[in-house]
Order: C-alpha cells, then structure tokens, then sequence
C-alpha cells in the first residue's frame, strides 16, 4: 500500500463507515435515526446484517488500524511515546470486534455480550488514547494547532454518551460516533499533508 494512502487510510475508513450507515439505513424502513442504535442496522434478524457488520465496522476498523500503525512517523520524527497512539489504534481494533452482531432479544447470547464488550471498550480506550495522545502532538509545531479541536471532539463524544438515556439516544449515540471519525480524519489529514511536505522537500534534494 502507497505511504500516501496509508495516512488517508483514516480519513478512508471514516468515510467507508458513514456512507454505510446512510446506505443501509435508507435500505431499512423499520429504522429511525432518532432511537435506533448504530449497531441496530447490523443487528441479528435485520436485512442485510452481515453487510452491515463488515463495511460498518469491520472494515473501517481495519482502515484506521492502518493508519494509526504509522502515525507516529509524522510526529516529531517518531520521536514520542508510542503507548497513546496504541490505544487508538486499539480502539480501532475493538471497533472491528464490534461487528458482532448485536440480538437485541437475547442481550446475554454471545455475540450480544462480545458486540457491547468490543464497543464499550472500543470508547473508553479512544477516550484515554485521546487525552494522553495530545502531551505528545505538543512536542511537534506542526501539531499543535490541532490539539484544542481534537480536544473538543473528544468532549463531545463523552458529553454525547450522558443523553444516551434520552429520549433520542439514538440521535446522541451518532453524535459520539461522528465525533470519534471526526477526529481520526483530522489526524488523518495532518498526517498526510506532512508526509506530502517530507516528499516535496525530499524531491527538491
């Protein structure tokens, strides 16, 4: 794979992720964005399930694991603790997990415990990746701008996840997620422009 496609690989699987949601839930008439579950879409006994759980999940998960395994080329030379950008990229890995089917009628089978396991974890490992991760984009100039958005999004999704007991949970679940594929498309973004800066420069030599 191209270095160049690498570092978009986040931005790639963010969008793979959103347009399959908006694909397979206009597929679906039973589902309502409002209070329906993302995973609902790909849950068992909907219409194209399978589908869902590999390009909702499954594959964006694998996009930003790519992504995230080369991410700290472009910070500071690599040189930075490498434990923050291994919980986001674990978060991706677990977000991949997640394309278990969720049964909405038997929330104790296995695949309903392993999807809500995979897609708790998937979160809380983003939120602690996230937090830790901005000591070390501090280190790089051409980082640093981008600390206090990502911070914000980041707040958004905890923010978001206090109105999944609403009465529009599903509504407030989208909003978290958006934010998380926000984020890693901004890092995504940053990421590719340096490594198309280091080429630039590289062919001047």
């Amino acid at each position: 794979m191209k270095n160049k496609i690498i570092y978009l690989s986040g931005i790639i699987g963010s969008i793979i992720c959103i347009l399959s949601y908006f694909i397979f839930s206009s597929l679906n008439s039973e589902y309502y964005h409002i209070t329906k579950a993302f995973s609902e879409l790909g849950s068992v006994g909907q219409p194209n399930t399978l589908l869902y759980s590999f390009f909702g999940f499954i594959i964006p998960g694998i996009f930003i694991i790519i992504f995230c395994l080369n991410l700290t080329k472009q910070v500071n030379n690599g040189n930075v603790k490498k434990h923050p950008f291994i919980l986001i990229m674990l978060s991706a890995i677990l977000m991949s997990l997640g394309g278990f089917p969720m049964n909405y009628n038997e929330f104790s089978s296995t695949t309903s415990i392993f999807h809500i396991f995979s897609v708790m974890s998937s979160g809380l490992v983003f939120i602690i990746g996230a937090f830790t991760i901005s000591k070390q984009l501090k280190k790089d100039k051409n980082w640093k701008t981008l600390i206090r958005p990502l911070l914000i999004l980041v707040w958004i999704l905890i923010v978001s996840g206090f109105f999944r007991t609403s009465e529009f949970p599903g509504l407030a679940q989208k909003i978290g997620i958006l934010a998380y594929y926000i984020y890693i498309s901004l890092l995504s973004w940053n990421a590719y422009k340096l490594y198309k800066k280091e080429k630039a420069v590289a062919n001047k030599v």
